[in-house]
């Protein structure tokens, strides 16, 4: 059956159509999705290895190149660890934009990186960073050369975030203890946003490191300079040691937390933010929460420290999430053993002060529910023009399951039977074969990012070698990022209990760009470029000698309208002079990308 349902074109991925194609358009607040986008499977002249997938963010308050249109960046550990840039161009479009440096040709980033990646504008110039870690040992000397935080600052112009980082922070600037740490392996907690009110942006950064000497939480700081002047000094804030020394086993043999996951919110409803830091143990198998009051600029107090779980429950994406529910500050934790893949969902709740926590605050919801806490909390179940009902929580259900997991609105927020879980997909029920998972789930209460009125949550598929789709394998060039949308028209399907109506998306590539041959060719005096466009898009086109050298600019950075377009040269110089004969080059850019053909001038 999953065979003839998927029978339609593998680029569009599946277009499902179904009998039951005058389904109403569900009614706000009801948990019924639609896929309204996923990547373009080909991203020539790159590759979509299997590993893409580990993390995900979107910058789309502000988005990155301040053009309104938000960016979709996925992480991929092959060609020595990068990130992949998608923007969001229209209703259901996405379009591969840029990536990060090849490190490596071959080979992933060490220790699997990056795991993880964020935006944000760390030295306060007002241009957006992408910022990621690639790691991983001190004593592998690929690792030890590639490893550190990368920074990748917008240049002002379109997509553009360069091809060589602005910046790359070591390890070692941040703490010395790093020079014998093997580290760069951080999951979710990284944050880049002025917490503490001072107009000046802080990086959160937790190391997940196997490591003592270096299982802290390191608030960090640009004290004076920017990247782009190259003067920044970076200095830290704050480090947050306390977790670390929290679990005494014996009189000789202690155990703590070492940070690795953070959220920030105001847990005592004192006014007063606190950083709330999840940790595992290093040494026995546990869990636990730890919290760091923010006093002021640059003053922080830290506060309780308590027990959350007797196994390793943060051991992958380890995500507090803190929302407020019914006027009640709360987080909610999910945690799974690696061992037995037993997985927990906890409420923290009834904080009266932030270093007065302890067990009794923590409430179990539900056992064997989810998988790793990638996760995400929202309220997207409804049209963007609707206040919303309450809160759900994305998360991932093994595999190829993503789950809804909604509160009621009013019931007891501990108690399990306040909430409906909802499966929105599953690729088991869709795929040949299939050995991967939702591995990040990204959203925000009220997130439209292709701004059509619907509410959307961005899920992202860490793929595998056995991954197939009606025969075809998706060992590279498959599908990654996931983007779900709330009540899309009115033909909109409930995925729950059918297999999901995907409609055909339009996705863009670099080929999507046409650059033709010149007419006449050879030609004297003037011949005729044709270019076509697959969107609005700003361009140049200029004219090259044999040497490489500019001869004359037919368009600098104008903005053109999508379709096809003909421009006339007139084989004279940017002064106004006329050429000699021979071949030339005329290159179009776009983006990041060019295109470019010859042709042959003859007097």
């Amino acid at each position: 059956m999953k065979k003839l349902l998927w029978a339609f074109s593998i680029l569009y991925f599946f277009i499902l159509f179904i009998n039951n194609s005058f389904a109403q358009q569900p009614a706000d607040g009801e948990n019924r999705y639609k896929l309204a986008a996923v990547n373009p499977r080909f991203i020539s002249p790159d590759t979509l290895e299997a590993s893409v997938g580990r993390g995900i963010w979107v910058a789309h308050d502000p988005d990155l190149d301040n053009d309104g249109k938000p960016e979709i960046l996925i992480t991929q550990y092959d060609k020595g660890g990068r990130i992949l840039v998608f923007e969001v161009v229209g209703d259901d479009k996405i379009e591969f934009v840029w990536s990060s440096k090849t490190l490596e040709e071959n080979g992933a980033g060490g220790g699997s990186t990056p795991r993880s990646v964020i935006t944000g504008d760390f030295d306060n110039n007002g241009k957006q960073e992408i910022v990621f870690q690639i790691g991983y040992s001190p004593d592998d000397s690929t690792d030890a050369a590639n490893r550190g935080i990368y920074f990748y600052e917008w240049t002002g112009n379109d997509n553009d975030y360069g091809t060589e980082p602005i910046f790359k922070l070591q390890f070692e600037d941040i703490d010395s203890n790093f020079a014998t740490a093997s580290v760069g392996r951080t999951e979710s907690g990284m944050l880049i946003r002025d917490i503490d009110g001072d107009g000046k942006s802080e990086f959160l950064f937790p190391p997940r490191a196997f490591n003592f000497s270096v299982a802290k939480l390191y608030i960090m700081q640009a004290a004076s300079g920017t990247f782009s002047e190259n003067n920044i000094i970076i200095e830290n804030e704050y480090v947050y040691e306390e977790m670390v020394d929290a679990l005494p086993i014996s009189p000789t043999i202690s155990d703590g937390y070492v940070p690795v996951g953070t959220d920030i919110g105001d847990v005592d409803n004192d006014g007063l933010d606190e950083i709330i830091v999840a940790g595992w143990t290093n040494v026995q198998a546990g869990a636990g929460l730890g919290f760091i009051q923010i006093d002021g600029p640059d003053s922080y107090t830290p506060g309780s420290i308590i027990p959350v779980a007797n196994f390793s429950a943060f051991v992958v994406k380890a995500k507090p999430l803190f929302t407020v529910v019914n006027g009640n500050p709360v987080i909610y934790l999910h945690g799974t053993n690696t061992g037995t893949s037993e997985s927990k969902m906890w409420i923290v709740e009834g904080i009266l002060a932030d270093n007065f926590v302890d067990a009794s605050n923590v409430k179990e919801i539900f056992s064997g529910v989810g998988y790793y806490s990638a996760w995400a909390l929202g309220d997207q179940d409804h049209p963007t023009s609707s206040a919303g009902d309450g809160l759900d929580l994305y998360l991932n259900g093994g595999g190829g399951k993503l789950l809804d997991i909604e509160y009621d609105g009013s019931g007891d927020i501990t108690q399990s039977g306040s909430y409906t879980i909802t499966q929105l997909i599953n690729l088991n029920q869709i795929y040949d074969n299939m050995g991967g998972l939702f591995n990040d789930v990204y959203t925000s209460p009220g997130m439209d990012i292709d701004n059509d009125g619907f509410r959307d949550l961005v899920a992202v598929y860490k793929g595998s070698g056995e991954d197939t789709l009606n025969g075809t394998s998706f060992s590279e060039n498959g599908y990654h990022i996931f983007m779900f949308e709330w009540g899309d028209s009115t033909n909109s399907k409930d995925i729950i209990t059918s297999v999901p109506e995907i409609k055909p998306v339009t996705v863009i590539t670099p080929e999507d760009y046409r650059l033709e041959q010149n007419y006449p060719n050879p030609f004297n005096p003037t011949t005729s470029i044709t270019f076509s466009l697959p969107l609005e898009k700003t361009i140049s086109l200029k004219i090259y000698n044999s040497l490489g050298q500019e001869v004359k600019t037919l368009i600098n950075n104008r903005m053109y309208q999508a379709g096809s377009h003909n421009i006339i040269w007139n084989a004279t110089d940017k002064y106004g002079n006329r050429v000699a004969s021979g071949m030339y080059i005329y290159k179009l850019k776009f983006g990041n990308f060019t295109k470019s053909k010859t042709m042959t001038l003859l007097q």
